[in-house]
């Protein structure tokens, strides 16, 4: 399986960073401060991001017996795991 997901660290100022370097991304990307900002308050309390070991653990509970990130930029990871 592969599973890609925003996730959130444990570090308040590290997440702060890899938010704040995600708007950047995007708005060196063509968006607009106004549309970050939209997509941004559209999301609130809507996309709760987990840390890592949360997703890691889900994922063996639901059977698989390894699990590792393969990719990972920003606050967005992408995990493989294999029953």
């Amino acid at each position: 399986m592969v599973l890609s997901e925003k996730v959130s660290v444990c570090d308040p100022h590290l997440d702060a960073l890899n938010s704040d370097l995600h708007e950047q991304f995007k708005v060196a990307n063509g968006y607009s401060e106004l549309e970050v900002a939209q997509k941004r308050s559209a999301l609130e309390n809507v996309l709760v991001p987990e840390t890592l070991d949360a997703h890691k653990q889900r994922i063996a509970n639901a059977g698989f017996s390894s699990c590792d990130v393969w990719f990972q930029c920003f606050n967005f990871a992408s995990m493989v795991a294999f029953k």
